[in-house]
């Protein structure tokens, strides 16, 4: 008798633990590096053992305990020594300056007159500088009067580079394999300044415009460069014509 009611017992916990897991509350969190990040349990903890767990991927490392709303433990070691602050009533998790690596999932347990589990999905990003433009050399055409300019960022977590002519979207390109997302662009000086390369993220948003005089000053720089290149291959025709001259004249001669 006594062995069948502890294994009901048994039984009736591990439903109970599969329903709290099952109906545990979600929530995914982004945040930009260096700013603070609060973790709200949204409850209010009386008499209860509460304690926060996190994890890159599984949230099984104990970063701070609770004991009845006042003893406060932390088991953090050097991860996050000196940057978590946790509200003894309600238990609230805040996190100081994040960094990148705090990315990953943090998990809110607590034991008293009611069983709360919460967990959250936290994504760090890092801080976006702004992208830099440069004119890039472009292939000498007498019929188009465009310049190509290059736009590159450093990359980081999901970060996008795109082109914009006013609000509209012309070229974008995202890879996280890249160290630095470069996207090249083909821009008429007619439009003046209205280009702009812009590189975000979920959190975060750089913009940097194109001059009108930087427009101009590339579209002058090829077109001297066109000027000059057809100067020296006219040059290179007249001494290759020379030679061929000379060598038919050696041949008659001979």
């Amino acid at each position: 008798m006594y062995a069948d009611m502890a294994a009901l017992s048994v039984y009736l916990m591990a439903a109970l633990l599969c329903y709290v897991w099952a109906t545990q509350e979600k929530s995914v969190l982004k945040a930009r590096e260096k700013t603070n990040v609060t973790l709200q349990t949204g409850e209010t903890l009386l008499n209860a053992e509460s304690v926060w767990t996190f994890g890159a991927e599984t949230p099984n490392m104990r970063i701070a305990t609770i004991m009845r709303g006042k003893e406060v433990k932390n088991d953090y070691g050097e991860i996050f020594k000196d940057r978590l602050l946790i509200d003894h009533h309600t238990g609230s998790l805040t996190i100081i300056q994040v960094k990148t690596s705090d990315t990953g999932k943090y998990q809110f347990q607590s034991i008293g007159t009611k069983i709360l589990m919460r967990v959250f999905h936290l994504i760090v990003y890092s801080f976006i500088p702004a992208p830099s433009i440069a004119i890039s050399p472009s292939v000498c055409n007498s019929s188009s009067s465009s310049v190509t300019v290059e736009c590159s960022v450093h990359n980081s977590r999901e970060l996008m580079l795109s082109w914009y002519r006013g609000k509209e979207s012309l070229k974008k390109t995202s890879s996280p394999k890249l160290t630095t997302l470069t996207l090249s662009l083909e821009v008429d000086p007619s439009y003046g300044d209205n280009y702009s390369c812009v590189a975000e993220n979920p959190v975060e948003r750089k913009t940097t415009r194109l001059s009108e005089e930087d427009i101009l000053l590339g579209y002058a720089e090829n077109s001297s460069w066109c000027q000059n290149e057809a100067t020296i291959r006219l040059i290179i025709s007249a001494a290759v014509a020379l030679v061929l001259f000379l060598l038919l004249v050696d041949h008659i001669r001979l």
